[in-house]
């Protein structure tokens, strides 16, 4: 049964349609990622769904008794409040049955044997509830977005703006309700706290919908994605890398259509021209001229939207050395971020530098730009290098400019006109680009700062939390971007498909001394599984981990043989398989080009069987490509 449903809705602002006849259901279960460019509505599709706004037209309905908890419906804070007073007061119903039981048990210690019957029926309810695990389950949650223990007396009103935002994430996931509304539930979040999260969203058992611009997180935990495109919301079952891939096939579906069906007008069209005014033509003229009016037209793949071009063009070419390190420490009275910190980035690098929040990494790029003052150490440049700075805050930015001319400071030489027509390659077209800074929302000036780094000429880029307040499509413009980036770049960022792309080395801030470690971070990951492994292993036992060894060996030789010949006869069966289904698809698009666009049954009928004989004919290319690995080896 639908949790939600919203049936042809529409809202508008100022006089802009943003939703235009939207229809959306949330089913029970279901785990929906609602994914689109900033601007576009998605923002206002969750609202209505929380009821925090209310569409001009169009029905919303709720399921009855379903339980419902997002951001947008939990309680203000009160002054005195502190962590754990506001994660308590979720549970207020299982502390009020956990007092009652209390008296319960004195009156039964008294010799009340009517209380004894109360007591069975209260906690068989109490346990069903989770009454004997709420406590635990709170710890676990707020452990997993970033709270120890000794966090929990904290009063609400001295944390953070990121730390307020998880404490407000902790109470939603807490809530025992039918579906969760998660209004990008990474922000603020380390990469840590990001897996915990993911870990969570996985075992979660009922619905929920969530906006997120982490492609990792879509890809780890949705099973439905949900675009919302010019008032439109567009569904695809699958996580975020399938929605794409069918996207794009359907896409290119519609595009070869068109053009068969504007060829096939074409032609028509030559014929009624031609033969118009000829009498012996003139009936089966009239026959195309009827055929062509009812003709249903297809219409082109609209344009992909909008967005950001970030082509950093050129770099000067620096020495090898381009950034160095030595001992670099920074502390502020008893706290200690870092110490004695030493590393250096050559000429074409990537380095990625993570670690959890509060571990120093943005105050390391600010002392490694030179813009920091106390710290320890030196921060030598390499011959020829100019840096840029891309700021996570904006610090530098003076809030009274407007956009022309907070980014004509990096180009002074450039007329206003080629700074606006610069602008206009990342969005700010006509009277945008006399906004002043201060009016600017967190995606304008992230479009803003990354103009000015372009324009600053550039060869080595530090980069503080690049993707923030950018959406997926200008995400993956940026990444684009910076793979082609011909100069070095350090960067710190929570976007593990960012990192995972461009980073060839991590610098790794945790407990302790910062440790270097070549490659992604997902083979960052992989070696800390296998260490864990292997330390697993050595707990057991040197010796059991031996005899498990060299009979893993003597097997592996044994089988080694009778594998190799049965990996090569499967490969030539495979190869066979392939040939036959490469004539099929062969056949296919030959029936596709004769066949008439007005039979669409017969079109459809096609379309169905062809994307099926494709999907499996991609797999045996997978196949074949596996096969043909293990049997070189």
């Amino acid at each position: 049964m639908s949790l939600i449903r919203i049936d042809n809705v529409t809202k508008s602002f100022s006089g802009d349609v943003i939703l235009d006849g939207v229809s959306f259901r949330v089913e029970e279960g279901q785990k929906i990622g609602l994914i689109g460019r900033n601007g576009t509505g998605k923002s206002t599709l969750f609202r209505i769904m929380t009821r925090e706004i209310e569409p001009d037209s169009g029905a919303v309905e709720r399921m009855r008794r379903a339980r419902f908890a997002s951001l947008a419906q939990l309680p203000r804070f009160e002054t005195e409040d502190t962590i754990h007073d506001v994660v308590m007061r979720s549970f207020h119903e299982l502390l009020t049955m956990e007092e009652e039981l209390r008296a319960l048990e004195e009156a039964m210690a008294k010799g009340d044997n009517a209380a004894m019957e109360k007591y069975a029926s209260l906690q068989d309810t109490f346990m069903v509830r989770g009454g004997y695990e709420f406590r635990a389950k709170a710890k676990q949650v707020l452990h997993g977005l970033g709270f120890r223990e000794e966090d929990y007396g904290l009063s609400v009103t001295a944390l953070s703006g990121g730390q307020r935002t998880r404490l407000m994430l902790a109470l939603v996931l807490l809530e025992d309700a039918d579906l969760l509304l998660l209004d990008e539930p990474e922000n603020h979040l380390d990469l840590e706290a990001r897996e915990w999260l993911e870990d969570f969203l996985k075992g979660w058992p009922r619905a929920f919908v969530m906006i997120s611009h982490d492609r990792h997180m879509l890809n780890a935990v949705v099973e439905h994605v949900a675009e919302v495109e010019r008032g439109s919301v567009y569904q695809h079952k699958g996580n975020y890398d399938a929605f794409q891939a069918h996207k794009q096939l359907l896409r290119e579906q519609q595009q070869k259509a068109y053009e068969r069906q504007q060829e096939y007008i074409a032609k028509e069209q030559t014929f009624i021209n031609r033969f118009r005014y000829k009498a012996t033509k003139a009936s089966e003229v009239q026959s195309r001229i009827k055929r062509l009016e009812k003709l249903e037209r297809i219409e082109p793949p609209l344009p992909e939207g909008s967005q950001a071009k970030f082509n950093l063009g050129e770099a000067v070419r620096s020495g090898q050395v381009v950034l160095r390190g030595e001992g670099l420490g920074m502390r502020y009275g008893a706290l200690e971020l870092y110490a004695d910190l030493s590393f250096e980035v050559e000429r074409g690098e990537r380095l990625g530098i993570i670690g959890p929040n509060g571990c120093g990494k943005t105050t390391l790029m600010r002392q490694l730009a030179g813009r920091l003052e106390g710290g320890e150490g030196a921060v030598a440049l390499g011959h020829k290098v100019r840096m840029g700075v891309y700021e996570q805050h904006h610090e530098s930015f003076n809030p009274e400019q407007d956009v022309l001319s907070a980014v004509q400071e990096s180009a002074p030489s450039m007329t206003p006109g080629a700074v606006r027509s610069f602008l206009g390659r990342f969005l700010f077209t006509g009277d945008d680009v006399f906004k002043p800074v201060r009016a600017l929302s967190g995606g304008e000036l992230a479009r803003v700062a990354l103009a000015r780094l372009i324009l600053s000429g550039a060869n080595l880029l530090l980069l503080d939390e690049p993707t923030n307040h950018l959406d997926i499509a200008s995400r993956e413009a940026l990444e684009n971007a910076l793979d082609a980036f011909p100069g070095t770049l350090v960067m710190v960022s929570h976007d593990r498909a960012l990192i995972d792309r461009l980073v060839t080395k991590l610098l790794v801030m945790e407990d302790g001394p910062a440790v270097v470690y070549p490659g992604n971070y997902s083979q960052y990951r992989w070696k800390q599984a296998q260490g864990a492994q292997e330390e697993a292993a050595a707990a057991r036992g040197k010796d059991d981990v031996m005899k498990v060894r060299r009979g893993q060996d003597a097997d592996r030789k044994r089988s080694a043989g009778r594998d190799q010949r049965k990996r090569r006869k499967e490969l030539e069966q495979l190869e066979q398989t392939i040939e036959a289904m490469e004539q099929e698809v062969a056949g296919y698009e030959q029936q596709f080009t004769d066949l008439d666009p007005a039979d669409y049954e017969t079109a459809q009928r096609l379309k169905e069987e062809y994307d099926a004989l494709k999907a499996r004919l991609e797999e045996a290319y997978e196949q074949w490509a596996g096969l043909t690995e293990e049997v070189a080896q």
